[in-house]
């Protein structure tokens, strides 16, 4: 049984039960002192019991981006180390704080996903997440010091040289994305390299992913996949434990968890710099409390949907706002463009006509190429111009 903190992963219902309540009513009383918003919105709020939880507001991934950067602080900033930020709604950014405190919970929160996926002081953890990142390198390196497992400090920007890493380095733990771990598989598959011949033995995935899909990369890369579900504004990884058994155990002793319409709200107990109160994550989940075969007991999510429009784009969560910003930069700002998302590039359609040339005589090769540029410089994935006649219909919103 691979678990770090039996205390709190096996603890009785009712034990969890008494110490949310203890935390929550802590918390309620910080923000009312520390966070002008919810002194506002809180009022003379009391909380006697978990049930009086749905009695009090939920706090709005739009209403975290209003109050940027620093609004919802709970502390002057002189007491937070660390910041973080996330993609909020419509691309707004989220400015998420750590203390010291806060930076040595994150890491024993890594730490318990780490153990349950086997990972021990002997291994050593490659960590590939590209610019899907945001925050989580940090993690989960602050995770692997906690076990005192090592990590090859580089993010590899190129598969050649990632394939080089895993043969000469010798990790043991790959910590990637789900494309990454595809395209390793695939270029393994495609160079005749025997996968038993690298020394993998787990593969944790940035995010959740299809049990077809896992049972693929387990046969190509010949090593254990696990996956993490992790929201950034919340905690990314370390808020919850993907056991052996397939199950996303939530950490209860840090996060109080809901389901409101279908929508998974959480709430932060222990964080001291940015603390939040029902967060709506826009996540569509199904929470259950059933005790695991893992031994855990605390309670599970299985995370279904996105209620926003949020797409993920080479593994980077984007808005189609962030999208139709970017075009506003370009020369074809004031054309009718379609756009098409997929898993790795976003596609835009554009009409030929003269109305693309201006007095510099631009020709079309220039145009596709200022756009492409500028999808890459300003978000950092990769965007495809596709010219089609002006007699094709354009689908508008």
């Amino acid at each position: 049984m691979r678990i770090l903190d039996p205390k709190y992963e096996c603890a009785r219902p009712e034990e969890i039960e008494q110490l949310q309540l203890e935390r929550l009513q802590a918390l309620i009383a910080r923000l009312k002192r520390n966070v002008r918003r919810y002194r506002e919105t809180l009022g003379d709020s009391r909380i006697d019991s978990l049930a009086d939880l749905s009695r009090l507001p939920v706090t709005t991934p739009e209403e975290l981006a209003d109050s940027f950067p620093y609004g919802m602080f709970a502390l002057p900033l002189r007491e937070v180390i660390r910041l973080h930020s996330a993609v909020g709604p419509k691309g707004r950014q989220l400015i998420i704080g750590h203390t010291q405190n806060d930076i040595k919970q994150w890491g024993r929160l890594v730490a318990r996903q780490l153990v349950a996926a086997g990972v021990t002081a002997n291994d050593v953890i490659q960590i590939n997440l590209g610019n899907s990142s945001s925050g989580s390198f940090s993690g989960y390196t602050l995770g692997a010091q906690t076990v005192e497992a090592s990590v090859i400090a580089e993010d590899p920007l190129h598969i050649d040289y990632q394939l080089a890493m895993l043969q000469n380095y010798r990790p043991t733990v790959l910590v990637t994305t789900p494309t990454n771990a595809r395209e390793i598989a695939a270029q393994l598959d495609k160079r005749r390299i025997d996968p038993q011949s690298l020394y993998l033995r787990t593969i944790l995935l940035s995010r959740p992913v299809e049990e077809l899909a896992r049972h693929e990369l387990q046969a190509g890369l010949f090593a254990r996949v696990q996956c993490n579900f992790g929201i950034p504004a919340i905690l990314d990884p370390g808020f919850c434990v993907q056991c052996e058994h397939g199950f996303f155990h939530v950490n209860e002793d840090h996060f109080l968890v809901e389901i409101k319409d279908g929508e998974l709200l959480v709430t932060t107990l222990l964080r001291e710099a940015t603390p939040l109160l029902r967060y709506a994550t826009r996540v569509c989940c199904q929470l259950k409390r059933d005790k695991c075969r893992c031994g855990r007991t605390t309670a599970t999510i299985t995370p279904e949907r996105r209620l926003d429009r949020q797409v993920l784009v080479n593994e980077m969560p984007l808005y189609e706002e962030q999208i139709r910003e970017v075009i506003s930069h370009t020369s074809i700002a004031n054309h009718n463009v379609e756009i098409e998302v997929t898993d790795s590039r976003i596609i835009l359609r554009l009409a030929v006509s003269d109305r693309i040339f201006d007095d510099l005589i631009r020709t079309l090769e220039t145009v596709r190429l200022e756009v492409e540029s500028e999808f890459l410089s300003r978000l950092g994935v990769e965007a495809k111009v596709k010219l089609i006649s002006p007699h094709t219909r354009i689908a508008t919103d």
